[in-house]
């Protein structure tokens, strides 16, 4: 086998230049002795949180995959600034893409509310009456002044068989964290997400 002889300077330039690529992209781990990451899932409202849901409906529910930004879209918990910027939790991951971890969330609160009669992802062969249309706006943390987890969930309900928008809305909450400790926040977290999920059910039932 031949060998192509590489000059010792060029060689660590291009080292240089992929260990800056990575720095810069969040990829390169400097330190051997930095801890795993955690990861999280959210869990559904319970059924119990749906006890004054009082409408019912027999319609067969789509859940598109949400749709998200890029810095959105991945499995990292994302922290904005009072001035806008994005950055992401340390040690903090998601066990899904947030875009399939909001999709899953909202399926199972539908599931839990008995609310309609049957509620699927694409693919799982069900009879369509309407589509559930979810726009990730805002999903984690804000740290303004202090720290508030905030989740922001625009929502089109499209009828399926003649290709109309019956209702939309925007979802947001809010839910101040006691710290910015991991536990804190996805505490704040959860309380805001299964606040939107409920309402979300809520309002789609009452819109059919």
């Amino acid at each position: 086998m031949v060998r192509q002889a590489v000059h010792p300077g060029l060689r660590r330039g291009a080292l240089l230049s992929l260990l800056l690529a990575g720095v810069l992209s969040g990829c390169v781990t400097l330190s051997s002795t930095s801890k795993p990451a955690t990861i999280y899932d959210l869990a559904p409202p319970a059924p119990a949180a749906f006890a004054a849901l009082t409408g019912r409906s027999s319609a067969q529910l789509l859940l598109p995959l949400p749709t998200a930004s890029d810095a959105l879209a991945g499995n990292r918990l994302a922290v904005r600034d009072g001035a806008g910027r994005l950055s992401y939790y340390p040690d903090v991951t998601w066990s899904d893409q947030l875009p399939g971890l909001v999709q899953s969330l909202l399926q199972r609160a539908f599931e839990n509310s008995g609310a309609v009669k049957a509620v699927g992802k694409p693919g799982q062969s069900l009879a369509i009456d309407d589509q559930v249309i979810v726009d990730i706006r805002s999903f984690g943390l804000e740290v303004g002044t202090g720290a508030v987890a905030h989740v922001e969930l625009g929502v089109k309900l499209l009828d399926d068989r003649n290709g109309r928008i019956r209702a939309t809305r925007v979802f947001d909450v809010r839910r101040p964290a006691a710290s910015d400790r991991s536990a804190d926040v996805l505490a704040a977290l959860r309380g805001a997400a299964d606040q939107a999920m409920t309402d979300i059910v809520g309002w789609t039932v009452g819109a059919l």
